[in-house]
């Protein structure tokens, strides 16, 4: 039996989506938190309330527009599974494999909750010391403004938002999928670009080498997300920033470790290319903790004076170089036409003994709408955007209009029906309703995309 409480902070009748992670509730035994929600932006026919005048106004952050604050939990309670501790060959040197069962299992005395690990499996089986995966990489070309390539201020934070869609993009896929039987296993970037899928720790260390690049202050960490459960994700903290930002690889974006909406709940660990630093802080929630790892009471350095990383050099299990391939956008064009193609037989199906019928001047202005929309997801400009686009506001004169606009990475052609069929919009039962779709494929190198779909349906005032 299920209990359930859900309290709405901002709740609009409109499409929304999430998924609930069964890791963290075996782990846990329950879900709390605050959740923001996936809710098109903007979205046509509906208005959001406006905020009365105070202290919001002076906050130092702003809220996403649409959050849930939900507790979850239930009956009987499921037993967690047990971790199996394995062993395998290594090149690693044994004075470091030695060191790191040691410094792994007196953590867990204090710890036994926490997922601290100083070596991972690579693709071969090996134990590899996770900062080996760690080293600055070539960016890929993303078609950003010279002056955003160039770095500083808002354009490197632009720059920072544009690499972390681009790596949000490329599909996830677990390793239980990938690598049957065996256990986590992590590919190095090259590796994972060219198989083009991999779990979220493939994702964050290519997200972390990009940062590097940049010249950012960026370590790797491990916790647990209220959206994924076990994860791993992106930290950054520059010279005078007093709160670290968390970079989800799983949506590109980034929240302060003081937002409520942060979707990371606990930190473990922390990995940079020098070192790893265990949380030993009695919080693990990361409003609550202390960041700074020089702090010996409350992280666990592996290298430290006892066990000095001199005596012990590496060199980097990552390439020199990534090959990037470009992404021709005649293709892009071609399946954006074909998915459009679908979704209108789709609509057709769905609609059954109901009259389908297109309103091409509206598809037309959806048509030009749906070609920014790529730019104004990474600036975040949709976030507190206007209730109508300005080219459909003339069809309110004259129609209810009611739509959105979906954004997805691109997996397959069925993913993309599921999703629209999801929605119901087709769900009307009359034959005086017109319908406008427009689908866009922004190319990224090496074949990865971003889909859009704007999608409406009007009837007359």
């Amino acid at each position: 039996m299920f209990v359930l409480l859900i309290i709405l902070l901002f709740y609009p009748s409109i499409v929304i989506s999430d998924s609930l992670p069964y890791a963290e509730w075996a782990h846990y035994h329950m879900l709390e938190g605050t959740y923001r929600l996936n809710i098109p932006t903007p979205l046509l026919g509906y208005s959001r309330d406006k905020l009365s005048p105070g202290k919001l106004e002076t906050t130092r952050v702003t809220s996403p527009t649409s959050v849930l604050r939900m507790f979850i939990t239930m009956e009987p309670l499921l037993a967690p599974p047990e971790s199996v501790q394995q062993s395998f060959d290594s090149t690693e040197s044994l004075e470091l494999l030695n060191h790191a069962r040691f410094w792994v299992t007196d953590l867990n005395k204090k710890f036994p909750n926490r997922d601290y690990k100083a070596t991972v499996s690579d693709i071969n089986g090996r134990s590899v010391f996770i900062p080996r995966f760690l080293r600055p990489l070539p960016l890929p070309q993303l078609g950003l403004t010279a002056a955003a390539a160039a770095g500083g201020g808002a354009d490197n934070q632009m720059q920072c938002q544009q690499l972390a869609r681009f790596v949000s993009l490329i599909p996830f896929l677990s390793d239980t999928v990938i690598f049957p039987g065996l256990c986590d296993i992590w590919e190095t970037s090259d590796q994972f670009l060219h198989t083009m899928s991999g779990d979220d720790e493939e994702h964050a260390v290519l997200l972390n080498n990009y940062f590097l690049t940049l010249n950012k202050n960026s370590w790797i960490a491990i916790g647990v997300s209220i959206y994924s459960g076990p994860c791993c994700f992106v930290l950054t903290k520059e010279d005078g920033q007093r709160y670290p930002t968390c970079w989800s690889v799983a949506d590109g974006r980034d929240a302060s470790t003081i937002d409520t909406w942060n979707p990371i709940r606990s930190i473990y660990l922390l990995a940079n290319q020098e070192n790893i630093w265990a949380n030993i802080q009695e919080q693990d929630i990361p409003s609550r903790m202390n960041f700074d790892v020089g702090k010996a009471a409350d992280w666990r350095p592996f290298f430290s004076h006892s066990f000095p990383r001199d005596t012990l050099p590496w060199t980097s299990v990552q390439p020199n170089d990534l090959h990037y391939e470009d992404t021709r956008s005649d293709d892009a064009e071609i399946l954006s036409k074909e998915i459009s193609h679908i979704l209108r037989n789709k609509m057709i199906d769905w609609r059954e003994a109901n009259a389908t019928s297109w309103h091409h001047v509206c598809q037309k202005h959806l048509e030009e709408i749906i070609k920014r929309k790529e730019m104004e997801f990474i600036r975040g400009s949709t976030i507190n955007g206007a209730d109508i686009e300005p080219e459909l506001a003339d069809f309110q004169k004259t129609h209810n209009i009611t739509g959105f606009a979906l954004q997805m990475p691109y997996t397959t052609v069925q993913a993309i029906v599921d999703t629209v069929y999801s929605t119901n919009i087709f769900k009307h039962a009359t034959n005086e309703i017109k319908f406008a779709l427009a689908v866009h494929v922004h190319p990224y190198p090496n074949n990865i995309l971003a889909v859009w779909i704007y999608i409406a349906h009007l009837t007359p005032k």
